[in-house]
């Protein structure tokens, strides 16, 4: 490029030292969530530690990103955190190359798949898997739960919004309920150790770290290779698919996500058409009283016609 690259600290500092410096460049010059300082904090650090990068030299930057084996998803987070680097030490004029994002769609699980890894894990994973389960909340959303935001009487759980989304109410099973009143209180959080709110992400990553231990262990118990796939995130795709091959209502998918643009909800769209053209047979169930049609509405099923004074109703197998 041209140029030589200037060091503002005189001599090389330490790996430690320097990513010191760079959060606390960020968190002066950025108006950028602590979870997201963190995530560029960690790219630097594996560029340096794992990858030998000199962050000095763009040009060596820019080989470094066309010959590593990445998604073009790291690969524009890593563009975007080198250039606050470069920001930070003064060059500012440095063209970074653009990275297009390759769309690809989210692997969703049969049900029973789920089922049976949430019957596997440990007492307190179940009761977590089964929340992103029926609820669809990001597993941080789900971390940050307060005994407080638990509705007993209506079996509804109170949603704080992560990435800039919505809060939401949203209603559980008696059974997951009872399950999460089960767990031991520690101070106002359900899942949190700590209760600190700089230490949810740490807190996560710990508790993530061992449900995937949990997953492989499981996966392998079962020799079945699907159920490696599935992610904390996974849950929060499989249930905004179901959602709209229930209801065929992406604005109802997008509420329920807390969504606040619904382009990021329409590939539900995509993946509940592809899960239903495998298989477009109902299960039709009838119903003679008010509290027998609750029940079915409640079970998923919808509402098709009056017929001989009973109502009936279908569901997707």
């Amino acid at each position: 490029m041209g140029f030589e690259p200037t060091n503002p600290y005189g001599t090389a500092p330490s790996l430690s030292a320097l990513l010191a410096k760079y959060m606390e460049y960020l968190l002066t010059k950025k108006v950028l969530k602590p979870s997201t300082i963190e995530r560029k904090a960690k790219m630097i650090k594996s560029m340096v530690k794992n990858h030998g990068v000199d962050l000095a030299n763009p040009d060596e930057f820019v080989k470094f990103l066309n010959t590593v084996d990445w998604a073009s998803g790291t690969k524009d987070i890593a563009v975007d955190s080198y250039r606050d680097y470069l920001n930070m030490i003064g060059l500012t004029q440095v063209k970074l190359p653009h990275i297009r994002r390759e769309e690809s769609y989210p692997f969703i699980p049969l049900e029973e798949e789920l089922n049976a890894l949430i019957s596997a894990v440990t007492f307190r994973v179940g009761a977590f898997l089964r929340l992103l389960k029926e609820t669809g909340v990001r597993p941080i959303e789900a971390w940050r739960l307060k005994w407080l935001d638990i509705d007993i009487t209506n079996r509804c759980v109170t949603v704080t919004p992560a990435k800039y989304s919505r809060p939401r109410k949203l209603r559980i099973t008696e059974q997951t309920l009872n399950l999460i009143l089960s767990l031991p209180r520690r101070n106002k959080h359900v899942w949190s150790p700590s209760g600190v709110r700089d230490r949810f992400n740490v807190e996560l990553s710990h508790f993530t770290r061992n449900y995937t231990k949990q997953r492989k262990r499981i996966s392998a118990k079962l020799r079945n290779q699907r159920i490696g796939l599935i992610s904390l995130r996974t849950f929060r795709h499989w249930k905004a698919t179901m959602e709209y091959v229930k209801t065929r209502d992406i604005v109802h998918v997008k509420e329920l996500l807390g969504h606040i643009n619904i382009q990021n909800t329409l590939k539900y769209i995509h993946l509940a058409n592809a899960i239903t053209k495998l298989s477009e047979e109902f299960v039709s169930k009838v119903a003679t009283t008010v509290e027998e049609a609750c029940g079915l509405i409640d079970q998923g099923f919808e509402y098709v016609c009056d017929m001989d004074d009973i109502k009936i109703f279908r569901k997707r197998k």
